[in-house]
């Protein structure tokens, strides 16, 4: 079932409130068919934390025992009082040995002990960071091809008039680039949410604890080290989606280019399409060096604002060894907690730059999903073809451009219709219609009297099987190419569409026969070859009604009698709508309807518009040979 992705406005790139729901919105959508490995996981980052709050604490009686502390071995009556209240960094040596049974021990049993707990410790903190780490990829992996999945269903139940304004090299960078920076952070920021906070806790508290004066100096420096890079990286979401356009756009050129690899090479244009790429990828690199400069470029500064921290602390908890309010214990481990607790901080501010960078990915992604389809399917279900098809006073444009202007005419069940007329008068502007890519402004198009617009618009097109101008074909087998999405297509039934469409002949010689791969679009085999196999798939499915364009000019003259041979075949005894570009094809024609400028001219049958319609007599001379005007019994209007 299609999830829907949560649609945040755009915001600025600074992180708010209802952004921080946003994000947990669209964790929540994608990760809730997970929510017993996120479990999992989420116990697997408490049990990391755990063991990496303990693992240097274990250490804290080694160093009593190496300076000197001798107190650690003596008995004393607030042993028993010693607990988390009145912990801190002095007694935190003594802490540990009486909390785990070892101050009865000798100076070498206790630091063998120690190290072994310690290595323990480590075994198992890899351990579980490994599992952790495999557990996070899984879901996000598998987050992302749901997510994945969900933008390529939307994308392909918008309208056609949506692909007419997209590169599809744009659209597959946000389907895979996208995707991925969306969901790549998902386990660090969960990771980071869990653990850093408990380290600043734990850490903190030993440190207020110990020093109040020495603590509010941490504090600041944190607080300061969050708020500089904040600042200083707050534009960061603004130049990912930058960068991520600027990367998209030339991977739509590079795609582009490999598609049209003849036409470069007809042209001797390599030069020119290497200027190009060269100026695409000067964009991205100035894109990629402004997001790194401005990602980096905090980096001096806390680095600065840590050195000073570090000195301050050094001096200050110097100070308070000297006065006797530290031992020597609690010097060394000031020092060392003080510094590690800046790193949990640096992750946090680590995690609010991840958030950015998600948000900025799923802000392009929301961009696509919040797109509508303008041609909307239908509540009824239409389950036959009784009558015909009837256009009635059709208008349409492209933006201000007319290309529809009232044509009204009619189709019956078992008719074949010619579209004739000169280039632009809207022939594949109304098949398009009719196959309901778009829908007109104003008018209407009917199927057995019932307005297209009302029927379920899968159902609908189920009755229709089409051949267009360019046949394009996919880059796997012959069969499969014919049997395109119809997996209950037989073998035997993919053999009988081939041979009405002229196609069984040809697809035997070759390498594997039905099982040969013939290229991206079909490139292995000839024009011809590749019209008949899109022949041979238009009535493999046994379509009701027949839309086809006979555009053969490109051909030679053997291929083109039989693509022809195969299309008079297959619109024998059914509903054909032809775009004609043959003498022999609207001589066998029930209606010809004859287009101008995007209006009917007239209509009738090839004798009838020979005498009486100027345009199409014209077109019958030039573009079909038709060179005398027939008498009506020699007209083939049968």
């Amino acid at each position: 079932m299609k999830r829907r992705i949560p649609r945040p406005d755009p915001g600025t790139a600074r992180l708010n409130r209802n952004e921080i729901q946003q994000y947990f919105r669209l964790a929540r959508t994608y990760l809730r068919p997970y929510w017993r490995e996120a479990i999992v996981l989420v116990i697997g980052y408490f049990a990391f934390t755990g063991l990496n709050v303990i693992q240097p604490l274990v250490m804290a009686p080694v160093l009593d025992i190496a300076i000197g502390n001798q107190s650690i071995f003596e008995a004393s009556p607030t042993d028993a009082q010693l607990d988390w209240n009145n912990l801190d960094l002095n007694n935190l040596g003594k802490f540990m040995l009486v909390r785990l049974g070892l101050n009865s021990l000798g100076a070498w049993e206790i630091i063998s002990t120690l190290a072994i707990v310690y290595l323990v410790i480590t075994f198992l903190l890899n351990l579980i960071n490994y599992a952790n780490t495999l557990l996070a990829v899984r879901i996000r992996n598998r987050a992302r091809v749901d997510m994945q999945r969900d933008l390529f269903q939307h994308l392909f139940a918008l309208s056609l008039d949506f692909f007419n304004r997209q590169q599809s090299g744009e659209l597959v960078s946000r389907l895979e680039q996208d995707t991925r920076a969306t969901v790549s952070n998902l386990e660090s920021v969960a990771r980071n949410v869990i653990v850093s906070p408990i380290l600043i806790g734990v850490y903190g508290y030993l440190l207020v604890n110990t020093s109040l004066q020495l603590t509010a100096i941490v504090i600041v420096a944190g607080v300061l080290q969050f708020w500089v890079s904040r600042i200083i990286r707050s534009p960061i979401r603004r130049l990912i989606i930058k960068q991520q356009s600027v990367m998209a756009r030339a991977g739509a050129y590079l795609q582009e280019m490999f598609s049209s690899a003849r036409v470069v090479k007809t042209f001797v244009a390599e030069e020119y399409a290497l200027g190009r790429l060269k100026a695409e990828l000067k964009d991205v690199y100035a894109a990629q060096m402004r997001y790194a400069y401005l990602k980096q470029s905090d980096l001096p500064l806390t680095g600065i604002i840590n050195g000073i921290t570090n000195v301050t602390i050094l001096f200050l908890v110097a100070r308070e060894l000297i006065s006797g309010a530290l031992t020597p214990t609690g010097f060394f481990l000031y020092l060392y907690v003080g510094r590690s607790v800046l790193g949990p901080i640096n992750s946090l501010v680590l995690t609010y730059n991840a958030v950015q960078q998600m948000l900025a990915s799923e802000q392009r992604l929301r961009e696509l999903m919040d797109q509508q389809p303008s041609v909307q399917s239908g509540p009824v279900t239409p389950q036959t073809f009784e009558t015909g098809i009837t256009l009635r006073e059709v208008s349409f444009h492209y933006g201000d451009e007319p290309t529809l202007n009232e044509v009204s005419f009619e189709v019956k069940k078992g008719e074949m219709v010619a579209l004739v007329g000169p280039s632009g008068a809207g022939k594949s502007t109304l098949t398009d219609l009719i196959l309901r890519f778009y829908d007109p402004q104003t008018g209407g198009i009917m199927m057995d009297g019932r307005d297209i617009r009302e029927l379920d618009l899968k159902a609908y097109r189920r009755f229709f099987g089409t051949v267009s101008q360019e046949s394009l074909l996919f880059n796997a087998s012959v069969a499969e190419n014919i049997a395109y999405a119809r997996t209950e297509i037989t073998r035997a039934q993919i053999i009988a569409a081939a041979q009405v469409a002229n196609a069984h002949e040809f697809i035997e010689q070759l390498p594997q026969g039905y099982d040969t791969t013939i290229g991206d679009r079909g490139v292995l085999i000839s024009g011809g070859q590749r019209q008949r196999l899109a022949i041979a798939r238009a009535v493999v499915r046994q379509p009701q009604i027949l839309i086809l364009d006979e555009a053969t000019s490109s051909l030679d003259s053997l291929s083109e009698r039989l693509v022809q041979d195969a299309i008079d075949r297959v619109i024998q005894n059914t509903t054909a709508i032809v775009i004609a570009h043959r003498l022999s094809t609207v001589r066998n024609a029930h209606k010809i309807v004859v287009l101008d400028q995007g209006r009917v001219v007239d209509i009738g049958k090839h004798g009838e518009l020979m005498k009486r319609c100027a345009l199409y007599h014209e077109l019958a001379t030039l573009q079909f040979g038709e060179t005398d005007s027939p008498t009506d019994e020699g007209s083939g209007d049968s």
